[in-house]
């Protein structure tokens, strides 16, 4: 131990010296090598000063020398000003040691003509200088020769500098510039001195840490060797270190430890130096030798066991375990493993009863060890998995196996089956190692019938229906979710409940009676129930319900399935809505039809026999009373067919802010008092095409039901603004078109609406409103309107905060109301022998209207049908005019009749007339043809002034 330290000391001093002298090499090279960089770019500054100052005094020299001073010499001059703008920086100079001389040659002397430095005072010098007195004189007298350069010298005190010298050729001056040597190598010298101190700290504090390091490890070294020999000597198992000779011929044994003495009865210290093959001659016999010879060379290890005399189970057995070592030396670990190897011959014995026993089994078993090989299958397992043995044993099993887990597998049989197997895996040592006993139970049969219940259980929890199972008590034991989503009660809540708890108190006690009856005699009972749900609501529900019997036959539960009808009640009650209002359109219709013509005759004489009147005023008083009944009639006749929703619209240029001011009387007489009007309508809105009528309706239907939302009163507003929408401004799904808008705004202050009933709006039939309260037509109705005229409505309501109701109508770029400033000029009534077609089926209608034109001033032809008006046509020379009815009997139409009068008298003008408002004729077109409609009934100036005012137009043009 002590040599060791003494070895380690003086290695510890030998590397302190040899990094001294290394650090102390780099140093220097550093610091000579930053030196001479210094030198250099000293040099080169002060070489670059001096040139400058040169050129400075020159300069100065030129501009004297064109405006000369009054008295002082132009040489006295140029120093001065020199001297005041011509001062070196300091910066540019070592603190202590540069500065600059300009000299002039006075005979064989050197004139000091000026002196400039740094911080310190420039050298006293005298006045001339000659020529020997210092290396100075030298540079001097090559500057004024004209030559500039550098060199290194001493100056007139005797220091050594650095000096730059340039010619001022002008005035033959010369500029000298001196740096200090001293300055340019003190910063290095002390740089040098700091680091050669810290080096020597870092060195020996490497030093001291190397040591502090290197000791403890060279104890644990010292200490690890002991620890070896320790365990060496007290292994259970024989070691025995070999070094090779003679290239691996033979193998020295190095050393032995106690259990090898034991196992081979052998002293150590006897062996130790001698040949493996003259110390155990038998066991060399027996492969040890090259064994040891092929490690050596490989650097692989092998395992060699090997059995040393007897025959069977008799003589010794033992088991080497040979490895290469780094240093070259190979190491035999063995056992005598003689019990081991006869306890193995027994449990092999012990193994083929057990696999005998094994293969008898019906179940499944298998042996799979630690890496999940199979190591042994019985009969059972081959037929489970449709191979033989040798195909199974050595394959990977497939499914991991955990001890003592029970788990389920799925087999793929070579023809593509699968079998379900129930798998039991119980720990053992099998052949000396660890291994996995495996019970494999095939469980199809289960496994089909669980995954038909499961497919049976999800079809229903994802049924559309609800299926309810209770006990024969009545007592709910399921529900599927779709129960809970029509009911409001959770599965909790309502398991174990009496489905009464859903009666609505609608159904009567009769019906739930025959409903028992029914179930209860074993027989399906189904049938429509008016329900509760959770939160109140009423539901309708389509029942059926079954009996579930037993094995035997015995009753044990009911199953309903249920499906909630509450949607498909309403749409049938919609529809019955629907459908009545269609009747009563149908009916209104043909009433309106026909009360129009009659309400025509009775208009059309009444105004005739008026006119015949006139020199009777009592007899003209009655037939205007009954003018005026008959106009009331057709007043009557008109609001019906509103009813109805067959009236047409009648869009006109209207301004809207003009419509909404003069509604606004009307609004807060009809929403009362505790609704306050708010006006914000904006001048730009501008005009828009428009039934001003159906506008006037859609405005007080939006603000009837704004009222009806702020029952104690609130703020209604009505706003117009103008909006020009360009693609991206049009929500997706809107059936807005690019353009300008009219944007119409009613908002109300109210309770507002939630989205399910905001996504109905404007379903017709859908209200909010108590029964008997709203028809639900309103807002539907005002839905179409704004629709039919080109726009749109959009709704944004919050609850508890309010809604804001916008309708979008299409701007319109005329400038001029519907409403005229003045009263138009009425057309003149009367005619001047044109020829007219009257087609009218209405016999009596038909005549008074030919008396009406013939009083008039018409030539008048007349037909009852469109036959008949063809011929009239054929027979007629020349026709100015059709006025036919729309509908006629022989099952053709005016609109028909006048395309084909038309097709044979181009340029005719076509006037119909109907009692059905559903007939949009006016603004249609036939052909490419123009075409009016007069509504029946008419008055005679009416029918007078349109006739007048269809022949005063101007001829229509070919159809295209």
């Amino acid at each position: 131990m002590n040599d060791t330290g003494h070895r380690g000391n003086r290695s510890l001093f030998f590397l302190c010296l040899i990094m001294t002298v290394v650090a102390a090499s780099i140093g220097g090279v550093a610091i000579g090598i930053l030196y001479d960089t210094a030198f250099r770019d000293q040099r080169q500054q002060l070489i670059h000063l001096v040139q400058s100052q040169a050129r400075l005094v020159a300069t100065v020299a030129r501009l004297e020398t064109s405006a000369p001073g009054d008295g002082d010499s132009i040489e006295d001059m140029v120093l001065r000003r020199v001297d005041e703008i011509a001062r070196p920086d300091p910066g540019l100079w070592p603190r202590r040691s540069g500065h600059l001389l300009i000299v002039s040659a006075r005979g064989d002397e050197i004139a000091v003509r000026l002196r400039q430095g740094g911080d310190a005072t420039p050298p006293d010098l005298p006045a001339t200088l000659a020529d020997g007195r210092s290396d100075l004189g030298w540079a001097m007298r090559q500057a004024l020769a004209g030559q500039s350069g550098t060199f290194v010298g001493r100056d007139a005190r005797g220091v050594r500098v650095l000096a730059a010298y340039a010619p001022v050729a002008m005035l033959g001056w010369a500029v000298i510039g001196t740096v200090s040597l001293d300055e340019i190598r003190a910063p290095f010298l002390r740089a040098g001195t700091v680091i050669a101190g810290i080096a020597v700290i870092m060195i020996a504090f490497g030093a001291y840490l190397f040591y502090a390091i290197s000791d403890p490890i060279i104890s644990r070294l010292q200490e690890g060797e002991a620890r070896y020999r320790e365990l060496f000597d007290n292994m259970r198992s024989g070691a025995m270190v070999l070094e090779a000779a003679r290239r691996g011929r033979h193998f020295i044994l190095k050393d032995l430890n106690r259990a090898g003495e034991r196992i081979d009865g052998l002293n150590r210290q006897d062996v130790i130096g001698r040949r493996i093959d003259e110390v155990m001659p038998a066991i060399a016999k027996q492969g040890l030798l090259p064994a040891i010879r092929r490690v050596w060379r490989r650097g692989q290890p092998e395992n060699l066991p090997m059995h040393l005399g007897g025959e069977g189970r008799a003589g010794r057995w033992r088991e080497q375990y040979i490895y290469h070592l780094p240093n070259g030396e190979v190491v035999a670990l063995y056992d005598d493993i003689t019990d081991q190897k006869r306890a193995e011959h027994v449990l092999r014995d012990s193994e083929a009863r057990w696999r005998s026993i094994i293969e008898m089994q019906s179940i499944a078993t298998m042996i799979v060890d630690k890496d999940n090989q199979i190591r042994f299958v019985n009969r059972a397992a081959e037929m489970l998995f449709g191979h033989a043995s040798d195909k199974l044993v050595g394959a990977p099993f497939g499914f991991p196996v955990v001890e003592g887990d029970v788990a389920e597998i799925e087999i793929i049989r070579p023809n593509g089956g699968v079998v379900y197997a129930e798998m039991q895996s119980i720990p053992m040592r099998w052949r000396g190692e660890q291994q996995f006993l495996l019970f494999i139970r095939d469980i199809s049969a289960h496994r089909r019938a669980e995954g038909d219940l499961r497919k049976l259980f999800q079809a229903i929890e994802q049924s559309p229906v609800s299926v309810v199972i209770t006990d024969v008590e009545g007592r709910i034991e399921y529900v599927n979710p779709k129960f809970t989503e029509v009911t409001g009660y959770t599965y909790p809540e309502i398991v174990g409940k009496n489905p009464r708890v859903l009666k609505s108190g609608h159904t009567t006690a009769e019906e739930y009676t025959a409903m028992w009856q029914t179930i209860g005699s074993g027989n399906v009972w189904t049938g429509e129930l008016l329900n509760r749900k959770k939160g109140g609501d009423l539901f309708w529900e389509l029942a059926s319900i079954a009996p579930v019997r037993d094995v035997h036959g015995k009753v044990t539960h009911y199953v309903a399935v249920k499906e909630e009808i509450t949607e498909r009640k309403a749409t049938e009650e919609r529809l019955r809505q629907v459908h009545k209002m269609q009747a009563i359109g149908e009916l209104t219709g043909g009433i309106a039809h026909d009360f129009n013509n009659m309400l025509a005759i009775i208009l059309g004489n009444l105004q005739l026999l008026e006119e015949d009147m006139a020199a009777d005023p009592a007899r003209r008083e009655l037939i205007a009373d009954a003018i005026w009944s008959a106009e009331r009639g057709a007043e009557l006749t008109s609001r019906l067919l509103a009813f109805a929703r067959r009236q047409r619209l009648n869009p006109q240029i209207t301004d809207i802010n003009v419509v909404i001011r003069e509604m606004t009387d009307l609004l807060r007489r009809t929403l009362g008092e505790r609704i306050e009007i708010r006006e914000v309508l904006s001048p730009a809105v501008g005009k828009t095409m428009i039934d001003r009528g159906q506008l006037e309706n859609a405005l007080l239907n939006l603000t009837v039901n704004a009222r009806d939302a702020m029952p104690k009163g609130g703020v209604l507003t009505i706003a117009t603004e103008a909006q020009v929408l360009g693609p991206a401004d049009i929500p997706e799904g809107q059936p807005l078109k690019p353009g300008a808008y009219a944007v119409i705004s009613v908002s109300d202050t109210g309770a507002g609406m939630p989205r399910d009933i905001l996504d109905r709006i404007f379903e017709p039939f859908f209200t909010t409103k108590k029964f008997g309260k709203g028809s639900g037509l309103g807002l539907s109705m005002v839905y179409g309107f704004v629709n039919q005229s080109g726009g749109h409505i959009t709704v944004d309501s919050v609850v508890g905060k309010g809604t804001t109701m916008k309708l979008y109508l299409r701007r319109s770029g005329a400038s001029r109301d519907s409403r005229p400033d003045r009263e138009p000029e009425r057309a003149r009534e009367g005619g001047g022998g044109e020829r007219i077609l009257v087609v009218e089926d209405d016999d009596r209608v038909r005549k008074t209207a030919v008396r009406v034109l013939e009083k008039a001033g018409y030539r008048v032809v007349e037909a009852a049908n469109a036959t008949e008006a063809l011929q009239r046509v054929a027979e007629m020379p020349r026709i100015d005019l059709l006025f036919s009815d729309v509908v006629l009997d022989d099952g053709s139409s005016g609109p028909e009749l006048a395309a084909e009068v038309y097709r044979r008298r181009p340029g005719v003008r076509i006037l119909l007339t109907s009692g059905y408002a559903e007939d949009r004729m006016a603004g249609a077109e036939i052909e490419g043809l123009a075409v009016d409609l007069l509504s029946k009934p008419y008055r005679r100036d009416a029918l007078a002034r349109k006739i007048r005012e269809v022949l005063d137009r101007e001829p229509p043009a070919e159809p295209v």
